[in-house]
C-alpha cells in the first residue's frame, strides 16, 4: 500500500511540475511579446523624433522654437514611459530566468524533451526580440532635443 501513496505523490509532483513549467513557458513567450512591443514604441518613437526634427528645420522664430520644443517635450514624455517599460522588463527577466532554471535542473520531475524544447524556442525568441529592441534602440542614441 505503500508504493500506491509514493505512486500518487510522485503523480502529484508530476502534474505541480507540469503545471510550473506550463507556466513558465507562458510568461517566457509573454516576455517575448512585452519585448516587441518596446521594440515597436522605441521605433514609432525614432520616427516621430525625425518628423519633428524634419517639420522644424531652418531657422525658427520664437513661436516655431515653442512648437519645437513642445513637439520635443511630447516625444521626451513617449521615451520615458519607453523607458519604464524597458526597467520593468529588467526587473521581471531575472526572476523568470531563476525559475526556468529551477525547472529545468529539478531531478525530482525534469521537463519532457518536448519541454525543453518549447523552453528553448522561447528563449531563442527571447534572445532575437532583445537583438531587434537593441537595433531599433540604437537609432535613439541621442535624448530628444539633442538631435
Amino acid at each position: 500500500m505503500s508504493e500506491g501513496i509514493s505512486s500518487i505523490k510522485q503523480l502529484k509532483l508530476e502534474e505541480k511540475s507540469a503545471a510550473q513549467q506550463r507556466q513558465v513557458i507562458q510568461e517566457l513567450k509573454g516576455l517575448v511579446k512585452d519585448i516587441e512591443r518596446s521594440e515597436k514604441t522605441i521605433t514609432a518613437l525614432n520616427r516621430e523624433l525625425a518628423e519633428v526634427n524634419a517639420r522644424h528645420q531652418g531657422p525658427r522664430n520664437t513661436r516655431q522654437d515653442i512648437a519645437y520644443l513642445t513637439d520635443l517635450l511630447e516625444c521626451a514624455k513617449k521615451k520615458l514611459a519607453w523607458e519604464k517599460q524597458i526597467a520593468s522588463l529588467q526587473k521581471h527577466a531575472p526572476g523568470l530566468m531563476d525559475q526556468m532554471a529551477r525547472i529545468i535542473s529539478d531531478p525530482k520531475a525534469p521537463p519532457s524533451s518536448e519541454t525543453r524544447d518549447q523552453i528553448l524556442a522561447a528563449l531563442q525568441a527571447i534572445q532575437s526580440a532583445m537583438q531587434r529592441l537593441q537595433d531599433a534602440n540604437s537609432g535613439n542614441d541621442q535624448s530628444p532635443g539633442t538631435a
